[in-house]
C-alpha cells in the first residue's frame, strides 16, 4: 500500500529519454547506410547493366539503414529533428531500392512523406497541431462512411467526392474492400479453376503427347488452415483480382463486334449459354489485370505445381469461375420438382469464363531467360462464357452414366482429346475430365 502515497512522476523522470546526441548518431549511421544505397543506385543507373551482387548490395544497405534509421525515430519520436532524419531515409532509400523491388520503392516514398509531414507538424507551434490532426481525422474517417454509402442509389455530391478524392485514397490504403458493405445483395463469389498441359512426348504418328491435371483455386479443405477459415477467404479474395472487367462492354461496342463473329466459328462444338444475355457471356479484363495480373497468377501456377524440368514444358488454361447464388425461390420445395437444381454447388451454377492459355516462351529483350505471357491472343473462346449447361431434354430414364449437365470446359480445356458432349460422361475419361466434387 506504501507504493500509493508516492506522488506521481512523469515518465521521463521514470524511465529518461534518449539525448538528441545519441539518436543523431543512430540516425545518422542509418542515413549513410541509406545514402551509400542511393549512390549505388546512381552507379548502376550509369552503368545501364549493373555487375552481378551490385544491386543485392543495395538492398543490404537500404534495408539496415532504414531499420536503423526507424531506431532513431522510435528513441525520440517526440523530436521534429529525429523525423527529419526519417525523411531523408525515406527519400534516400526510394533512389537506394533497385527499380524491380517497385513495391517497396512505394513503401518508402510513402514512409518518408509521413515522416515529413510528422516534422512539420511538431516544428509548427502547439496551437497548430489540434486542428491540423483533427482534419486529418474527419477526411479519413469521412471516406470510410462515403465507402459505406457509395453503392447505387447515390446522391450527387457523396459520388462526386468518392470518385474524384476518396476512392483513390481508400484504394491507396486497402480500405474500400471492408468497409464497402454487400448491400443490397452479395456479388457472385469466384474460383479459379485451371488445367495444366505438358508435353511428355510423341506417339507413332509423331504427334504430340501430353499430361494433363486440374488445379483449383482456392480449395477446401486445404486451404482451410485456422479454425475460422480466414486463410480460405483471403485466398477467396485473391481471385476478385481477375474478376475486374471492363465497365460498359455492350454488343455494340468495337471490341465485342470482333469477338462476337470468332465466338460462332466454335458455336457448334461449345454453344452459347441457355440461361444467360448473350451481352454478358463476355467478359473483357481490365488492361492491368490482362498484362500484368492475369500472367503473373499463371506463372504462380506452373512453378507451384511443376518443377523446373517440367516448367518450361507447361501450359495452364484459367478459368473464372463465378458462382451463381440460387434464389430462396429455387429451394422452395425444390426436391417435389423434377429436373430442378436443388444443390447450391451444382455444376450448373457455375459460370467459366476463359481467361486464356498461359506458358514460358524465349524473352527476346533477354537471351538466354524466358517470359510468361498469352499464347494465342486471338483464341475463339477467350474471355467468353464457357457454358456448363442442363442437358436439353435431363438425364435419359434409367441412365446412370450420363450427366443431367453438359461440361463444355473440360471439352474445352482438353481440347487435345477432341472430346465430344458424349465422351465427358464416358467412364474412360473420367480422370481427365474436371471433378466439380472439388468445390464443394
Amino acid at each position: 500500500m506504501d507504493r500509493d502515497l508516492v506522488p506521481a512522476q512523469s515518465i521521463a523522470e521514470v524511465v529518461p529519454p534518449f539525448e538528441w546526441g545519441s539518436v543523431r548518431k543512430v540516425g545518422s549511421v542509418g542515413l549513410g547506410l541509406v545514402a551509400g544505397a542511393a549512390v549505388l543506385g546512381l552507379v548502376a543507373t550509369a552503368l545501364g547493366t549493373p555487375p552481378w551482387g551490385l544491386n543485392t548490395a543495395r538492398l543490404f544497405l537500404v534495408f539496415i539503414g532504414a531499420i536503423t534509421t526507424g531506431a532513431a525515430v522510435s528513441m525520440r519520436p517526440d523530436l521534429w529533428q529525429a523525423w527529419a532524419l526519417g525523411a531523408a531515409a525515406g527519400a534516400l532509400a526510394v533512389i537506394g531500392t533497385p527499380s524491380h523491388w517497385d513495391s517497396f520503392r512505394l513503401l518508402f516514398g510513402v514512409a518518408g512523406a509521413v515522416a515529413a509531414s510528422w516534422a512539420v507538424l511538431l516544428f509548427a507551434p502547439a496551437q497548430y497541431r489540434l486542428p491540423v490532426l483533427s482534419v486529418v481525422l474527419v477526411f479519413h474517417f469521412t471516406g470510410i462512411f462515403l465507402a459505406t454509402t457509395s453503392p447505387p442509389s447515390t446522391p450527387w455530391v457523396t459520388e462526386q467526392a468518392f470518385i474524384r478524392v476518396y476512392n483513390p485514397y481508400l484504394q491507396f490504403l486497402y480500405l474500400r474492400n471492408a468497409y464497402h458493405f454487400y448491400s443490397p445483395e452479395p456479388g457472385p463469389a469466384s474460383v479459379i479453376v485451371c488445367l495444366l498441359k505438358t508435353e511428355t512426348g510423341t506417339d507413332a504418328q509423331g504427334r504430340p503427347q501430353y499430361d494433363t491435371w486440374w488445379v483449383a483455386l482456392p480449395k477446401r479443405p486445404a486451404d482451410v488452415k485456422d479454425p475460422l477459415g480466414l486463410t480460405y477467404y483471403r485466398r477467396l479474395s485473391i481471385t476478385e483480382q481477375i474478376a475486374r472487367a471492363t465497365p460498359g462492354l455492350g454488343q455494340t461496342t468495337a471490341e465485342n463486334s470482333e469477338m462476337l463473329p470468332r465466338r460462332k466459328m466454335v458455336l457448334r462444338s461449345i454453344p452459347l449459354h441457355p440461361a444467360d444475355p448473350e451481352a454478358t457471356q463476355y467478359r473483357l479484363p481490365q488492361p492491368e489485370v490482362a498484362r500484368f495480373v492475369l500472367p503473373s497468377y499463371a506463372s504462380h501456377i506452373i512453378l507451384e505445381n511443376t518443377d523446373a524440368a517440367r516448367a518450361g514444358k507447361t501450359t495452364v488454361k484459367i478459368y473464372r469461375l463465378e458462382h451463381k447464388t440460387l434464389s430462396v425461390e429455387e429451394f422452395v420445395n425444390a426436391f417435389d420438382r423434377a429436373n430442378l437444381i436443388a444443390s447450391p454447388y451444382h455444376p450448373s451454377t457455375y459460370r467459366p469464363f476463359f481467361l486464356g492459355e498461359f506458358g514460358f516462351v524465349p524473352d527476346p529483350d533477354k537471351p538466354g531467360s524466358t517470359r510468361i505471357e498469352l499464347l494465342n491472343p486471338q483464341e475463339p473462346m477467350l474471355y467468353w462464357l464457357v457454358p456448363v449447361a442442363p442437358r436439353p431434354g435431363g438425364r435419359p430414364p434409367g441412365d446412370t452414366n450420363t450427366r443431367e449437365y453438359i461440361d463444355y470446359m473440360s471439352i474445352h480445356a482438353l481440347d487435345t482429346l477432341n472430346l465430344s458432349e458424349r465422351d465427358v460422361d464416358d467412364p474412360a475419361y473420367r480422370d481427365k475430365v474436371f471433378d466439380w466434387n472439388q468445390l464443394r
